[in-house]
C-alpha cells in the first residue's frame, strides 16, 4: 500500500472534531469582529446576504459530489472482494484438473493464500503499508503459478493446465484490482476544498450576525456540526478496512469455509 496523506493517515473522527471545533471559533470569531464596525457592515448587508447564499450554495454542490464519488469508490471496493473470491474459488476449483500427486500440495496453498489476503484487509495492514503478511503474498502466487507451468509441461497437449493456468491469472488480476482500489481515494485536494469553503460560509454568518445584532449559537453549532458529520461520513467511505463504514469479507470467509472441505469428488 502506498503511503497515505495527512487526511487519510488521520483518523477520521479526529479530523472531523477539529473541523468542527474551527468552524464555531470562525464563526465566533468573525462575529465578534463585526460587532465592532456594525454600523459601517450594515450599510453592505445586502451584498453579505447574496455572497452567503452562493457560497452556501457552492458548499452544497462540493459535498454532494463529494458524498457521490466517495459511496462510488465504496461500491467499487464491495464488487471488488466479491470478483476476487470468486476468481480464489474458480482457481481452487480447477486445482482438480492438476495431476493427482498435486491437488493435495495446491489445496494447502490455496487455503494459504487466502488467509494472506484475509489477513490484509485487517487495519494495521491498511495503515502500516508492506507487511510481513504481504512478503508472504507473492511466493504463494509463484508457487500456485508454477503448479500449472509444471503440469502443462509434463503433458503439453493437455488443455487442463491451461484451464487452470488462466483461472489462476485472473486471480492474480482480480487480486490487483481490489488493491488498485484501496488506493483510489477521493482526491484529498477535494477535502481540503470543502474545509476552506465551509469556514467561508461559517464565517459570513457569523459576520453577517454581528451586523444584525442577534445569533443563534445553537443554529450556528448544528451547522457546523452537519458538515463536520458529512466531511466524517465521506472520509469514512474512504477507510474500508479501519473506519465505522467497512467492507463486508463475508464470500471470503465463506469460500475459506469451503475449502476446509477440500476439492469436490468428480
Amino acid at each position: 500500500m502506498d503511503s497515505l496523506t495527512f487526511l487519510f493517515g488521520t483518523k477520521s473522527w479526529v479530523v472531523a472534531l477539529v473541523f468542527l471545533v474551527v468552524c464555531f471559533a470562525v464563526a465566533e470569531g468573525t462575529y465578534r469582529l463585526s460587532r465592532r464596525c456594525a454600523v459601517a457592515g450594515s450599510r453592505c448587508k445586502d451584498h453579505y446576504v447574496y455572497v452567503q447564499a452562493m457560497v452556501a450554495a457552492l458548499l452544497g454542490l462540493l459535498l454532494a459530489f463529494t458524498v457521490s464519488m466517495a459511496v462510488s469508490r465504496f461500491e467499487d471496493r464491495k464488487e471488488a472482494v466479491v470478483d476476487e473470491s470468486n476468481a480464489i474459488g474458480t482457481a481452487f476449483l480447477r486445482a482438480a484438473l492438476l495431476p493427482e500427486s498435486e491437488q493435495a500440495h495446491a489445496v494447502d496453498v490455496f487455503r494459504d493464500y487466502l488467509d494472506v489476503r484475509l489477513e490484509l484487509a485487517r487495519p494495521d495492514w491498511y495503515l502500516k503499508g508492506r507487511s510481513e503478511m504481504a512478503q508472504k503474498e507473492v511466493p504463494l502466487r509463484h508457487e500456485l503459478w508454477s503448479l500449472g507451468v509444471g503440469a502443462a509441461q509434463n503433458d503439453p497437449g493437455a488443455v487442463t493446465a491451461g484451464l487452470y493456468l488462466e483461472a489462476v491469472n485472473e486471480m492474480i488480476d482480480s487480486a490487483a484490482r481490489r488493491d488498485a482500489g484501496l488506493r483510489n481515494h477521493v482526491p484529498e485536494s477535494v477535502l481540503y476544498m470543502i474545509m476552506i469553503v465551509s469556514l467561508a460560509v461559517m464565517g459570513i454568518i457569523g459576520y453577517l450576525s454581528g451586523i444584525t445584532g442577534g445569533r443563534s449559537v445553537t443554529a450556528t453549532l448544528i451547522l457546523a456540526a452537519v458538515v463536520a458529520v458529512v466531511l466524517f461520513v465521506i472520509m469514512d467511505f474512504d477507510r474500508p478496512y479501519r473506519g465505522v463504514i467497512t467492507v463486508s469479507q463475508r464470500s471470503m470467509f465463506d469460500l475459506r469455509a469451503l475449502m476446509e472441505q477440500g476439492l469436490p469428488p468428480w
